[in-house]
């Protein structure tokens, strides 16, 4: 059976320790992990859809593993793996 991208129903929208720009970030990184759930991602690339820091997403990434949405290792400044859950 194949997955389909559908984020619609996901508890994070529900989540109300999430702020918005957070859960815009976990979306992005969703789609460009999307069924393989690991993606390799600079701060560059998030940078051309969110007006965002690498301190800004560094922060955001936190929030995203404290609540177990992510892990994720900044294995070069400004480049991310992130596992996805």
């Amino acid at each position: 059976m194949k997955r389909k991208l559908d984020l619609t129903n996901h508890k994070i929208w529900k989540d109300k320790f999430i702020k918005a720009e957070t859960k815009e970030i976990y979306a992005y990184l969703y789609s460009k992990g999307y069924d393989k759930m690991i993606s390799h991602i600079n701060i560059g690339e998030i940078q051309q859809v969110i007006s965002i820091t690498n301190i800004g997403f560094r922060n955001n990434l936190k929030i995203l593993e404290k609540f177990k949405y992510i892990v994720y290792k900044e294995y070069n400044p400004g480049m991310y793996e992130i596992h996805i859950y």
